[in-house]
Protein backbone atom coordinates (compact mmCIF):
# COMPACT_ATOMS: atom_id res chain seq x y z
CA UNK A 1 0.00 0.00 0.00
CA UNK A 2 2.60 2.76 0.69
CA UNK A 3 4.08 2.02 -3.01
CA UNK A 4 0.84 2.96 -4.65
CA UNK A 5 0.41 6.11 -1.92
CA UNK A 6 3.33 7.16 -2.90
CA UNK A 7 2.76 6.54 -6.67
CA UNK A 8 -0.87 8.30 -6.19
CA UNK A 9 1.26 11.28 -4.48
CA UNK A 10 3.92 11.94 -7.21
CA UNK A 11 1.16 12.00 -9.74
CA UNK A 12 -0.97 14.59 -7.55
CA UNK A 13 2.51 16.80 -7.35
CA UNK A 14 3.00 16.47 -11.10
CA UNK A 15 -0.07 18.20 -11.77
CA UNK A 16 0.56 21.06 -9.01
CA UNK A 17 3.73 21.64 -10.68
CA UNK A 18 2.11 22.39 -13.84
CA UNK A 19 -0.17 25.24 -11.84
CA UNK A 20 1.08 28.63 -11.93
CA UNK A 21 0.52 31.45 -9.78
CA UNK A 22 -2.00 33.63 -10.88
CA UNK A 23 -0.76 36.47 -9.12
CA UNK A 24 -0.19 37.57 -5.93
CA UNK A 25 1.26 40.89 -4.22
CA UNK A 26 0.89 43.48 -2.05
CA UNK A 27 0.63 47.05 -2.66
CA UNK A 28 3.92 48.72 -3.15
CA UNK A 29 4.74 52.37 -3.24
CA UNK A 30 6.36 53.13 -7.04
CA UNK A 31 7.58 50.58 -8.81
CA UNK A 32 10.19 47.58 -7.66
CA UNK A 33 13.76 47.77 -7.29
CA UNK A 34 13.75 44.16 -9.47
CA UNK A 35 12.04 42.25 -11.57
CA UNK A 36 12.84 38.66 -12.45
CA UNK A 37 10.41 37.91 -15.99
CA UNK A 38 10.30 34.92 -18.37
CA UNK A 39 11.27 31.81 -16.40
CA UNK A 40 10.27 29.41 -14.35
CA UNK A 41 9.79 30.21 -10.60
CA UNK A 42 9.73 27.25 -8.52
CA UNK A 43 8.63 28.34 -4.94
CA UNK A 44 8.50 25.32 -2.90
CA UNK A 45 4.88 26.25 -2.06
CA UNK A 46 2.96 23.21 -2.56
CA UNK A 47 4.85 22.66 -6.18
CA UNK A 48 2.87 25.74 -7.08
CA UNK A 49 5.31 28.01 -10.26
CA UNK A 50 5.24 31.12 -11.42
CA UNK A 51 6.58 32.88 -14.15
CA UNK A 52 7.52 36.21 -12.98
CA UNK A 53 8.84 37.98 -9.43
CA UNK A 54 9.20 41.22 -7.85
CA UNK A 55 11.29 42.63 -5.27
CA UNK A 56 11.12 45.92 -3.54
CA UNK A 57 13.18 47.13 -0.21
CA UNK A 58 14.81 43.61 0.02
CA UNK A 59 11.14 41.75 0.10
CA UNK A 60 9.42 39.90 -2.49
CA UNK A 61 6.25 42.05 -4.00
CA UNK A 62 4.74 39.98 -6.03
CA UNK A 63 4.89 36.80 -7.27
CA UNK A 64 3.21 35.81 -10.61
CA UNK A 65 2.30 35.85 -14.63
CA UNK A 66 4.59 37.93 -16.60
CA UNK A 67 1.44 40.46 -17.70
CA UNK A 68 0.71 41.18 -14.13
CA UNK A 69 5.12 41.89 -13.21
CA UNK A 70 4.66 45.14 -15.79
CA UNK A 71 2.96 47.07 -13.48
CA UNK A 72 6.10 46.94 -11.27
CA UNK A 73 8.50 48.01 -13.77
CA UNK A 74 9.95 51.57 -13.80
CA UNK A 75 12.26 53.44 -15.14
CA UNK A 76 15.02 52.47 -12.52
CA UNK A 77 14.34 48.89 -12.19
CA UNK A 78 16.49 46.14 -12.78
CA UNK A 79 14.69 44.09 -15.17
CA UNK A 80 16.48 40.38 -15.55
CA UNK A 81 15.10 38.52 -18.80
CA UNK A 82 15.17 34.84 -17.68
CA UNK A 83 15.07 33.50 -21.07
CA UNK A 84 13.30 30.24 -19.39
CA UNK A 85 16.08 29.86 -16.61
CA UNK A 86 14.77 28.84 -13.41
CA UNK A 87 14.66 30.67 -10.02
CA UNK A 88 14.37 29.21 -6.57
CA UNK A 89 14.74 29.95 -3.13
CA UNK A 90 18.21 31.04 -1.96
CA UNK A 91 19.81 27.71 -0.96
CA UNK A 92 20.26 26.65 3.17
CA UNK A 93 22.96 24.74 4.02
CA UNK A 94 21.93 23.02 7.44
CA UNK A 95 24.99 22.00 8.91
CA UNK A 96 28.29 23.89 7.71
CA UNK A 97 31.36 24.52 10.30
CA UNK A 98 32.51 27.35 9.51
CA UNK A 99 35.44 29.38 7.05
CA UNK A 100 38.14 27.45 8.97
CA UNK A 101 40.20 26.33 5.84
CA UNK A 102 40.34 29.86 4.98
CA UNK A 103 41.54 30.94 7.99
CA UNK A 104 44.53 28.48 7.77
CA UNK A 105 45.51 28.47 4.24
CA UNK A 106 49.16 29.86 5.02
CA UNK A 107 49.66 27.96 8.57
CA UNK A 108 48.39 24.47 7.95
CA UNK A 109 49.46 22.30 5.18
CA UNK A 110 46.63 20.54 3.72
CA UNK A 111 46.65 17.16 1.95
CA UNK A 112 43.06 17.34 0.03
CA UNK A 113 43.21 16.30 -3.82
CA UNK A 114 46.27 14.32 -3.00
CA UNK A 115 46.13 10.21 -3.44
CA UNK A 116 45.65 8.51 -0.59
CA UNK A 117 49.15 7.58 -0.63
CA UNK A 118 52.04 7.11 2.57
CA UNK A 119 55.19 8.22 -0.10
CA UNK A 120 53.38 11.64 -1.39
CA UNK A 121 52.55 12.47 2.27
CA UNK A 122 56.02 12.31 3.02
CA UNK A 123 57.08 14.48 0.69
CA UNK A 124 54.49 16.89 1.09
CA UNK A 125 54.90 16.88 5.16
CA UNK A 126 58.87 17.26 4.16
CA UNK A 127 58.73 20.33 1.68
CA UNK A 128 56.22 21.93 3.76
CA UNK A 129 58.62 21.61 7.36
CA UNK A 130 61.61 22.54 5.55
CA UNK A 131 59.83 25.75 4.00
CA UNK A 132 58.80 26.99 7.32
CA UNK A 133 62.03 26.58 10.21
CA UNK A 134 60.53 29.41 12.14
CA UNK A 135 57.17 27.78 12.86
CA UNK A 136 56.83 25.97 16.30
CA UNK A 137 54.47 23.64 15.34
CA UNK A 138 52.90 22.09 11.98
CA UNK A 139 49.65 21.32 11.34
CA UNK A 140 48.57 18.89 8.60
CA UNK A 141 44.92 18.76 6.97
CA UNK A 142 43.04 16.55 5.13
CA UNK A 143 44.98 13.16 5.75
CA UNK A 144 42.77 10.37 4.16
CA UNK A 145 43.54 6.94 6.63
CA UNK A 146 43.19 4.72 3.52
CA UNK A 147 46.73 5.66 3.16
CA UNK A 148 47.74 3.23 5.62
CA UNK A 149 47.64 -0.75 5.96
CA UNK A 150 44.25 -1.64 7.26
CA UNK A 151 43.98 1.83 7.34
CA UNK A 152 45.41 2.02 10.79
CA UNK A 153 48.13 5.45 11.38
CA UNK A 154 51.22 5.26 12.76
CA UNK A 155 53.72 7.80 13.39
CA UNK A 156 57.12 6.77 12.29
CA UNK A 157 57.35 8.54 9.45
CA UNK A 158 56.42 11.97 10.97
CA UNK A 159 59.14 11.45 13.58
CA UNK A 160 61.48 10.49 10.73
CA UNK A 161 60.29 14.29 9.26
CA UNK A 162 60.83 15.94 12.63
CA UNK A 163 61.63 14.99 15.71
CA UNK A 164 62.15 18.11 17.75
CA UNK A 165 58.90 20.01 16.96
CA UNK A 166 55.27 18.63 17.21
CA UNK A 167 53.66 17.96 14.02
CA UNK A 168 49.97 17.34 14.33
CA UNK A 169 48.11 15.92 11.51
CA UNK A 170 44.26 15.87 11.41
CA UNK A 171 42.48 13.48 9.06
CA UNK A 172 39.58 13.64 6.66
CA UNK A 173 36.94 13.77 9.35
CA UNK A 174 38.19 16.49 11.59
CA UNK A 175 37.86 13.62 14.19
CA UNK A 176 41.12 12.29 14.37
CA UNK A 177 44.88 13.48 14.71
CA UNK A 178 48.11 11.25 14.38
CA UNK A 179 50.78 13.18 16.32
CA UNK A 180 54.44 12.78 16.21
CA UNK A 181 56.25 11.62 19.24
CA UNK A 182 57.15 15.11 20.13
CA UNK A 183 53.53 16.11 20.20
CA UNK A 184 52.90 13.03 22.34
CA UNK A 185 54.85 14.14 24.81
CA UNK A 186 53.93 18.09 24.70
CA UNK A 187 50.34 16.43 25.54
CA UNK A 188 51.46 14.54 28.34
CA UNK A 189 50.15 10.98 27.23
CA UNK A 190 51.70 7.44 27.29
CA UNK A 191 50.07 4.21 26.76
CA UNK A 192 48.74 4.25 29.61
CA UNK A 193 46.40 7.16 29.55
CA UNK A 194 42.89 5.71 29.45
CA UNK A 195 40.56 6.59 26.48
CA UNK A 196 38.45 9.44 26.98
CA UNK A 197 34.96 9.58 26.92
CA UNK A 198 33.91 8.96 22.97
CA UNK A 199 37.30 8.86 22.13
CA UNK A 200 40.21 6.11 21.41
CA UNK A 201 43.59 6.07 21.93
CA UNK A 202 45.26 3.52 19.22
CA UNK A 203 47.85 0.88 20.41
CA UNK A 204 49.68 -1.36 18.39
CA UNK A 205 49.88 -5.17 19.05
CA UNK A 206 52.68 -4.71 21.98
CA UNK A 207 50.52 -1.78 23.48
CA UNK A 208 52.44 0.62 22.29
CA UNK A 209 50.94 4.37 21.04
CA UNK A 210 50.68 4.71 17.15
CA UNK A 211 49.93 8.44 17.81
CA UNK A 212 46.37 8.02 16.12
CA UNK A 213 43.53 9.51 18.46
CA UNK A 214 40.06 9.65 17.72
CA UNK A 215 37.87 12.39 19.62
CA UNK A 216 40.68 12.96 21.54
CA UNK A 217 40.37 16.75 22.14
CA UNK A 218 40.29 16.44 25.64
CA UNK A 219 43.25 15.39 26.40
CA UNK A 220 45.33 16.33 23.12
CA UNK A 221 46.25 19.67 25.07
CA UNK A 222 49.45 22.16 25.15
CA UNK A 223 50.65 21.98 21.98
CA UNK A 224 51.18 25.75 20.39
CA UNK A 225 48.63 27.30 18.77
CA UNK A 226 48.65 30.38 15.65
CA UNK A 227 46.88 33.05 16.81
CA UNK A 228 44.65 35.02 14.57
CA UNK A 229 43.52 38.41 14.55
CA UNK A 230 39.57 39.39 14.43
CA UNK A 231 40.52 40.63 10.59
CA UNK A 232 41.81 37.60 9.53
CA UNK A 233 38.88 35.30 10.86
CA UNK A 234 36.74 38.17 9.18
CA UNK A 235 38.73 37.94 5.59
CA UNK A 236 38.62 34.34 5.95
CA UNK A 237 34.60 34.27 6.49
CA UNK A 238 34.34 36.80 3.50
CA UNK A 239 36.09 34.22 1.37
CA UNK A 240 33.71 31.43 2.60
CA UNK A 241 30.57 33.76 1.72
CA UNK A 242 31.59 34.11 -1.76
CA UNK A 243 32.15 30.89 -2.54
CA UNK A 244 28.78 30.07 -0.73
CA UNK A 245 26.80 33.05 -2.85
CA UNK A 246 28.60 31.11 -5.95
CA UNK A 247 26.74 27.91 -5.08
CA UNK A 248 23.62 29.84 -4.73
CA UNK A 249 23.54 29.70 -0.90
CA UNK A 250 22.20 32.45 1.27
CA UNK A 251 21.37 30.70 4.67
CA UNK A 252 23.81 28.99 7.29
CA UNK A 253 22.57 27.21 9.86
CA UNK A 254 25.86 26.14 11.86
CA UNK A 255 26.91 22.61 12.48
CA UNK A 256 29.43 24.35 15.30
CA UNK A 257 31.13 27.86 13.91
CA UNK A 258 34.51 27.70 14.78
CA UNK A 259 35.77 31.13 13.47
CA UNK A 260 33.26 34.15 13.60
CA UNK A 261 31.78 35.45 16.49
CA UNK A 262 27.80 36.72 16.91
CA UNK A 263 29.67 40.21 17.51
CA UNK A 264 32.06 39.85 14.19
CA UNK A 265 28.82 38.58 12.26
CA UNK A 266 27.52 41.64 13.46
CA UNK A 267 29.71 43.88 12.39
CA UNK A 268 29.46 42.29 9.00
CA UNK A 269 25.95 43.17 9.16
CA UNK A 270 26.15 46.81 10.39
CA UNK A 271 28.63 47.42 7.35
CA UNK A 272 25.80 45.68 4.80
CA UNK A 273 28.89 42.75 4.15
CA UNK A 274 26.96 40.15 5.41
CA UNK A 275 25.28 38.00 2.50
CA UNK A 276 23.89 35.03 4.15
CA UNK A 277 21.22 34.74 6.81
CA UNK A 278 23.09 32.84 9.77
CA UNK A 279 21.25 30.14 12.41
CA UNK A 280 24.63 30.42 14.94
CA UNK A 281 25.42 27.52 16.76
CA UNK A 282 28.44 26.36 19.59
CA UNK A 283 30.20 23.87 20.77
CA UNK A 284 29.48 23.43 24.45
CA UNK A 285 32.04 20.78 26.04
CA UNK A 286 29.87 19.77 29.22
CA UNK A 287 26.13 17.87 28.96
CA UNK A 288 24.80 18.06 32.48
CA UNK A 289 22.50 20.68 34.05
CA UNK A 290 25.58 22.88 35.16
CA UNK A 291 27.12 22.60 31.93
CA UNK A 292 23.27 23.80 30.66
CA UNK A 293 23.57 26.73 32.76
CA UNK A 294 26.87 27.81 30.90
CA UNK A 295 25.25 27.10 27.38
CA UNK A 296 22.38 29.39 28.42
CA UNK A 297 24.45 32.14 29.64
CA UNK A 298 26.44 32.25 26.61
CA UNK A 299 23.42 32.68 24.22
CA UNK A 300 21.72 35.35 26.17
CA UNK A 301 24.72 36.89 26.35
CA UNK A 302 25.00 37.52 22.37
CA UNK A 303 21.09 38.06 21.69
CA UNK A 304 21.78 41.16 21.55
CA UNK A 305 23.54 40.61 17.85
CA UNK A 306 20.21 39.37 16.78
CA UNK A 307 19.11 40.73 13.90
CA UNK A 308 17.00 39.66 10.19
CA UNK A 309 20.58 37.67 9.68
CA UNK A 310 21.44 36.38 12.91
CA UNK A 311 19.76 33.90 14.77
CA UNK A 312 21.44 33.04 18.64
CA UNK A 313 19.86 30.41 19.97
CA UNK A 314 21.14 27.24 19.30
CA UNK A 315 24.05 24.90 21.22
CA UNK A 316 25.75 21.61 20.12
CA UNK A 317 26.92 18.99 22.00
CA UNK A 318 29.32 15.71 20.48
CA UNK A 319 27.68 12.71 21.79
CA UNK A 320 30.24 10.38 20.08
CA UNK A 321 32.52 10.09 16.99
CA UNK A 322 33.06 8.74 13.40
CA UNK A 323 32.83 5.36 12.04
CA UNK A 324 36.25 5.67 10.52
CA UNK A 325 37.65 6.21 13.95
CA UNK A 326 35.79 3.79 15.41
CA UNK A 327 34.39 5.84 18.01
CA UNK A 328 31.09 6.12 17.02
CA UNK A 329 28.88 4.70 19.67
CA UNK A 330 27.08 1.50 18.94
CA UNK A 331 24.55 -0.80 20.32
CA UNK A 332 26.06 -4.12 18.95
CA UNK A 333 30.41 -4.41 18.26
CA UNK A 334 32.19 -3.03 15.51
CA UNK A 335 32.86 -5.82 13.22
CA UNK A 336 36.13 -8.04 13.43
CA UNK A 337 37.35 -6.11 10.58
CA UNK A 338 37.94 -3.14 12.74
CA UNK A 339 40.75 -4.62 14.57
CA UNK A 340 39.22 -4.13 18.25
CA UNK A 341 38.14 -6.32 21.00
CA UNK A 342 35.07 -8.44 20.40
CA UNK A 343 33.30 -6.44 22.65
CA UNK A 344 33.91 -2.55 21.64
CA UNK A 345 31.43 -0.77 20.59
CA UNK A 346 33.10 2.71 21.55
CA UNK A 347 31.32 4.97 24.23
CA UNK A 348 29.33 8.14 25.02
CA UNK A 349 30.87 11.69 25.86
CA UNK A 350 28.09 11.93 28.67
CA UNK A 351 25.82 9.46 30.80
CA UNK A 352 22.04 9.27 29.80
CA UNK A 353 21.28 11.09 32.76
CA UNK A 354 23.75 14.16 31.98
CA UNK A 355 22.01 14.44 28.65
CA UNK A 356 18.65 14.71 29.35
CA UNK A 357 19.42 17.05 32.24
CA UNK A 358 21.25 19.37 29.36
CA UNK A 359 18.40 18.80 27.13
CA UNK A 360 15.90 19.57 29.01
CA UNK A 361 17.61 23.02 30.81
CA UNK A 362 17.78 24.21 27.28
CA UNK A 363 15.00 23.80 25.85
CA UNK A 364 13.02 24.62 28.80
CA UNK A 365 14.73 28.06 28.43
CA UNK A 366 13.79 27.88 24.69
CA UNK A 367 17.08 27.18 22.92
CA UNK A 368 17.75 24.37 20.39
CA UNK A 369 20.01 21.64 21.14
CA UNK A 370 21.54 20.06 18.21
CA UNK A 371 23.87 16.69 19.21
CA UNK A 372 26.48 14.71 16.74
CA UNK A 373 25.40 11.12 16.84
CA UNK A 374 27.11 8.71 14.23
CA UNK A 375 26.34 5.22 15.96
CA UNK A 376 22.88 3.77 16.88
CA UNK A 377 23.35 4.20 20.49
CA UNK A 378 24.57 8.07 20.06
CA UNK A 379 20.92 8.75 18.31
CA UNK A 380 19.25 6.07 20.74
CA UNK A 381 20.49 8.66 23.69
CA UNK A 382 20.23 11.50 22.35
CA UNK A 383 16.39 10.77 20.89
CA UNK A 384 15.63 9.46 24.64
CA UNK A 385 17.00 12.75 25.85
CA UNK A 386 14.40 14.88 23.12
CA UNK A 387 11.59 12.27 24.23
CA UNK A 388 12.36 13.43 28.04
CA UNK A 389 12.10 17.31 27.02
CA UNK A 390 8.65 16.54 25.25
CA UNK A 391 7.77 14.57 28.43
CA UNK A 392 8.53 18.09 30.83
CA UNK A 393 7.51 20.69 28.12
CA UNK A 394 4.99 18.89 26.03
CA UNK A 395 4.67 20.90 22.47
CA UNK A 396 7.27 23.31 23.72
CA UNK A 397 10.10 20.63 23.08
CA UNK A 398 8.75 20.48 19.30
CA UNK A 399 9.17 24.83 19.08
CA UNK A 400 13.12 24.43 20.41
CA UNK A 401 13.51 22.30 16.76
CA UNK A 402 15.99 20.13 17.92
CA UNK A 403 18.36 18.32 15.69
CA UNK A 404 21.04 15.52 15.51
CA UNK A 405 23.60 15.77 12.90
CA UNK A 406 24.38 13.01 10.69
CA UNK A 407 22.24 10.21 11.67
CA UNK A 408 23.95 7.91 9.59
CA UNK A 409 23.23 4.64 11.73
CA UNK A 410 19.92 4.55 13.13
CA UNK A 411 17.15 1.84 14.43
CA UNK A 412 13.80 2.33 12.42
CA UNK A 413 11.83 2.89 16.02
CA UNK A 414 14.07 5.81 16.86
CA UNK A 415 14.04 7.43 13.24
CA UNK A 416 9.99 7.22 13.83
CA UNK A 417 10.42 8.90 17.26
CA UNK A 418 12.71 11.25 16.13
CA UNK A 419 9.52 12.34 13.19
CA UNK A 420 6.74 11.91 15.94
CA UNK A 421 9.28 14.69 18.29
CA UNK A 422 9.49 16.62 15.00
CA UNK A 423 13.82 16.08 15.58
CA UNK A 424 15.18 17.12 12.48
CA UNK A 425 18.05 15.40 11.01
CA UNK A 426 20.75 17.15 9.92
CA UNK A 427 21.81 14.67 6.95
CA UNK A 428 25.18 15.09 4.05
CA UNK A 429 23.54 13.72 0.88
CA UNK A 430 27.18 13.52 -0.50
CA UNK A 431 27.53 10.65 1.65
CA UNK A 432 24.53 8.72 0.51
CA UNK A 433 26.39 8.08 -2.10
CA UNK A 434 29.43 4.83 -1.75
CA UNK A 435 32.08 7.80 -2.23
CA UNK A 436 35.92 6.92 -2.16
CA UNK A 437 36.49 8.82 1.48
CA UNK A 438 34.24 7.46 3.88
CA UNK A 439 32.16 4.43 2.27
CA UNK A 440 35.36 1.70 2.24
CA UNK A 441 36.48 2.80 6.05
CA UNK A 442 32.82 2.57 7.12
CA UNK A 443 31.95 -0.80 5.66
CA UNK A 444 35.45 -2.01 7.24
CA UNK A 445 34.12 -0.82 10.46
CA UNK A 446 30.84 -1.78 10.28
CA UNK A 447 30.60 -4.90 8.33
CA UNK A 448 28.89 -4.86 5.02
CA UNK A 449 25.22 -5.55 6.90
CA UNK A 450 25.39 -2.60 8.78
CA UNK A 451 26.86 -0.71 6.27
CA UNK A 452 24.43 -1.32 4.11
CA UNK A 453 21.69 -0.48 6.56
CA UNK A 454 22.94 3.51 7.08
CA UNK A 455 21.50 6.30 4.88
CA UNK A 456 17.79 4.55 4.33
CA UNK A 457 16.22 8.21 3.37
CA UNK A 458 13.26 7.15 1.35
CA UNK A 459 12.27 4.96 3.95
CA UNK A 460 13.06 7.97 6.68
CA UNK A 461 11.19 10.31 4.71
CA UNK A 462 8.31 8.29 4.62
CA UNK A 463 7.69 8.80 8.25
CA UNK A 464 7.23 12.13 8.38
CA UNK A 465 10.74 12.69 9.53
CA UNK A 466 12.59 16.08 8.79
CA UNK A 467 15.59 16.05 7.38
CA UNK A 468 17.97 19.24 6.25
CA UNK A 469 20.61 18.88 3.45
CA UNK A 470 24.22 20.05 4.20
CA UNK A 471 27.68 18.45 2.65
CA UNK A 472 29.31 19.12 6.50
CA UNK A 473 31.91 21.47 5.16
CA UNK A 474 35.04 21.41 5.96
CA UNK A 475 34.33 18.15 6.49
CA UNK A 476 33.47 17.64 2.80
CA UNK A 477 35.24 20.29 0.65
CA UNK A 478 32.27 20.54 -1.73
CA UNK A 479 29.39 21.70 -0.14
CA UNK A 480 27.19 22.98 -3.58
CA UNK A 481 23.97 22.18 -3.19
CA UNK A 482 23.46 20.73 -6.43
CA UNK A 483 25.94 18.61 -6.40
CA UNK A 484 23.97 16.93 -3.68
CA UNK A 485 20.65 17.34 -4.84
CA UNK A 486 21.83 15.24 -7.95
CA UNK A 487 23.59 12.49 -5.67
CA UNK A 488 20.45 12.18 -3.46
CA UNK A 489 18.06 11.72 -6.29
CA UNK A 490 20.27 9.14 -7.64
CA UNK A 491 21.86 7.97 -4.72
CA UNK A 492 25.59 7.84 -7.24
CA UNK A 493 28.47 10.15 -7.61
CA UNK A 494 27.45 13.25 -9.09
CA UNK A 495 31.23 14.18 -10.58
CA UNK A 496 31.85 13.59 -14.40
CA UNK A 497 32.89 9.98 -15.05
CA UNK A 498 31.54 8.45 -11.92
CA UNK A 499 27.76 9.60 -12.53
CA UNK A 500 27.64 6.77 -15.48
CA UNK A 501 29.46 3.99 -13.32
CA UNK A 502 26.26 3.23 -10.81
CA UNK A 503 27.98 -0.16 -10.05
CA UNK A 504 30.66 1.38 -8.63
CA UNK A 505 29.41 4.45 -6.53
CA UNK A 506 25.73 4.01 -5.98
CA UNK A 507 24.64 2.88 -2.37
CA UNK A 508 21.00 2.28 -1.81
CA UNK A 509 19.46 2.89 -5.76
CA UNK A 510 16.08 1.93 -3.71
CA UNK A 511 16.58 4.97 -1.15
CA UNK A 512 16.82 7.64 -4.23
CA UNK A 513 14.35 10.43 -3.84
CA UNK A 514 13.02 13.03 -6.25
CA UNK A 515 14.79 15.96 -6.88
CA UNK A 516 12.07 18.23 -5.48
CA UNK A 517 12.15 16.72 -2.02
CA UNK A 518 15.63 17.18 -2.62
CA UNK A 519 15.21 20.44 -2.80
CA UNK A 520 13.50 20.70 0.16
CA UNK A 521 15.91 19.53 1.68
CA UNK A 522 17.78 22.87 1.31
CA UNK A 523 14.93 25.31 1.14
CA UNK A 524 11.46 24.62 3.34
CA UNK A 525 13.46 22.37 5.46
CA UNK A 526 16.37 24.18 6.15
CA UNK A 527 14.76 27.49 6.46
CA UNK A 528 12.66 25.43 9.57
CA UNK A 529 15.82 24.02 10.84
CA UNK A 530 17.21 27.38 11.21
CA UNK A 531 14.63 29.48 12.39
CA UNK A 532 14.37 31.08 8.47
CA UNK A 533 10.99 29.75 7.50
CA UNK A 534 9.03 33.83 8.53
CA UNK A 535 11.94 34.97 6.48
CA UNK A 536 13.24 32.42 3.82
CA UNK A 537 12.90 28.79 2.15
CA UNK A 538 9.88 29.53 -0.21
CA UNK A 539 9.75 32.29 -2.76
CA UNK A 540 6.59 34.21 -1.37
CA UNK A 541 5.13 38.06 -1.08
CA UNK A 542 6.32 39.28 2.19
CA UNK A 543 9.47 36.95 2.04
CA UNK A 544 12.72 38.05 1.92
CA UNK A 545 13.88 38.26 -1.89
CA UNK A 546 16.82 35.25 -0.83
CA UNK A 547 16.91 33.62 -4.56
CA UNK A 548 18.73 31.25 -7.14
CA UNK A 549 19.04 31.74 -10.95
CA UNK A 550 20.14 28.68 -12.15
CA UNK A 551 20.46 27.94 -15.55
CA UNK A 552 18.29 24.64 -16.34
CA UNK A 553 14.91 23.30 -14.84
CA UNK A 554 16.77 21.35 -12.21
CA UNK A 555 12.94 19.54 -11.77
CA UNK A 556 12.63 18.86 -15.40
CA UNK A 557 16.27 18.38 -16.48
CA UNK A 558 18.12 15.13 -17.45
CA UNK A 559 18.12 13.85 -13.39
CA UNK A 560 22.49 13.51 -14.14
CA UNK A 561 22.68 17.11 -15.57
CA UNK A 562 21.79 18.84 -12.57
CA UNK A 563 25.23 19.15 -11.26
CA UNK A 564 26.19 20.40 -14.39
CA UNK A 565 23.70 23.12 -14.06
CA UNK A 566 25.18 26.79 -13.66
CA UNK A 567 24.38 29.10 -10.88
CA UNK A 568 23.62 32.14 -13.55
CA UNK A 569 22.79 34.65 -9.70
CA UNK A 570 22.18 34.85 -5.95
CA UNK A 571 20.27 37.38 -4.53
CA UNK A 572 20.33 38.32 -1.18
CA UNK A 573 18.03 40.49 0.91
CA UNK A 574 17.10 41.51 -2.67
CA UNK A 575 20.98 42.45 -3.42
CA UNK A 576 22.62 40.33 -6.85
CA UNK A 577 25.77 38.91 -4.52
CA UNK A 578 26.93 36.54 -7.44
CA UNK A 579 26.66 36.75 -11.20
CA UNK A 580 28.07 33.74 -13.07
Amino acid sequence: MKKTARTLSLVLALAMTMTLFAGTAFAAEGPADMVLKGGVVETMVDHAEAEALAVKDGEIVYVGDDAGAEAYIGENTQVIELDGRMVAPGFIDGHIHGAMPYLTEETELSLAGMEADLEGYKAAVSEFVEAHPDYDIYLIGSMDLKAFPESQAENSWLDEICSDKPIACTDVSLHGRLLNSKAIEMCGLTKDTPNPPSGNIYKDENGELTGYFSDCSDILTGLPEFEYTDEQRTEAFLKLQAEANSYGVTSFDSGGEDVMTPELLNDLYEEGKLNVRFNYNFFWPDASTEGAEGAIQYIEDNKQYESDFLNVRQVKFKVDGVPEGKSSYLLEPYDPAAGEAPDYVSSAASTQEDLTDFVVAVNTAGYTVQTHCMGDASVQMAVNAYEASQDALGDAQKECRNKIAHVNLVLEEDVQRMADLKVIAAMQPMWFYYDPFFSPLEEQMFGAERFASEYHIRDMMDTGLIITGSNDYYVTLDFAPLHAIEAGATQCSPYPGEDTQPDLYTRNADQAVSVYEMMQLYTTNAAYGAFLDDRAGTIEVGKKADLVVLGQNILTCDVTAISDTTVDYTISDGRIVYEG
